[in-house]
């Protein structure tokens, strides 16, 4: 799910709970407008649409501010409180922009009932978790992932036990990938593992776009694949052992060749 930079119609300014920081300040890696006082501006791009397996959507939607100086939206959501019904009034997310270059933002909810939420910010991934029952977003922090510009986003799989798997195209130096996981007994607690490496393809001066998941196996590992960012190739690897609670599986760290999109 990514939300796309596009300008559309003028909203009533609508403010917000979400108030500004203080001036200067960043918010655990995230920095923040702190000249924005939290007012629905203009929408942009697509709405971002999470479901909740009991029917529920949490909608996301980038709107600028008025009050910012500094030219880029800020996420706000919504909520249906039962399935089919109507939404919510908006809320902001995070005093944290989106953008520039990417402005994709994606969603999912964890196995404990929360959402957990990733959105571009200058070259790297801001995270926030709404946990269950809750109705107020705690500040954004780094992620710890970081495409390179263009390489697309952070794919988001939810494994068959809840586990979450957050993995993307690295443009760290010795790495293409990169991953990070958090266990469906951790989901409460919001407790992600580390970034865990995810290998280097095997031919020099090639990067990945967005990794796919294409299948869980029955032996409960993740197949991936990832198609070079200016290149019609695709790179595909299979975990060495399943990730999904402790103790932890890993990655083979060996990316193959597959020269059509199939890669099945």
């Amino acid at each position: 799910m990514a939300l796309a930079l596009a300008c559309s119609g003028a909203l009533a300014l609508t403010p917000t709970a979400g108030a500004a920081a203080a001036p200067g300040a960043t918010v655990a890696g995230c920095a923040v407008d702190a000249q924005a006082q939290g007012q629905r501006g203009n929408a942009t791009g697509d709405p971002v649409s999470v479901p909740r397996v009991d029917g529920r959507i949490e909608q996301f939607q980038t709107f600028y501010d008025p009050t910012s100086t500094g030219g880029l939206p800020f996420l706000w959501h919504r909520s249906q409180p039962a399935p089919g019904a109507a939404y919510g009034e908006w809320a902001r997310v995070s005093a944290t922009t989106v953008g520039p270059k990417s402005y994709t933002v994606t969603g999912i909810e964890n196995a404990a009932g929360g959402i957990e939420l990733l959105w571009s910010a200058y070259g790297s991934f801001c995270h926030s978790a709404l946990r269950s029952g809750s109705t107020e977003w705690p500040a954004a922090d780094a992620f710890g992932l970081q495409p390179a510009p263009y390489h697309g986003a952070v794919t988001l799989h939810r494994r068959f036990n809840g586990t979450i798997l957050a993995i993307a195209s690295s443009n760290l130096t010795g790495r293409s990938a990169a991953s990070r996981t958090l266990y469906a007994e951790d989901a409460a607690a919001g407790a992600w593992r580390p970034v865990a490496f995810a290998g280097v393809v095997p031919e020099a001066n090639v990067g990945l776009g967005q990794p796919e998941v294409v299948a869980e196996l029955p032996d409960r590992r993740i197949r991936v694949k990832a198609r070079e960012w200016n290149r019609d190739r695709y790179w595909t690897q299979i975990e060495a052992a399943p990730d999904f609670g402790r103790p932890s599986g890993w990655w083979n760290n060996q990316w193959t060749l597959c020269t059509t999109p199939a890669c099945t």
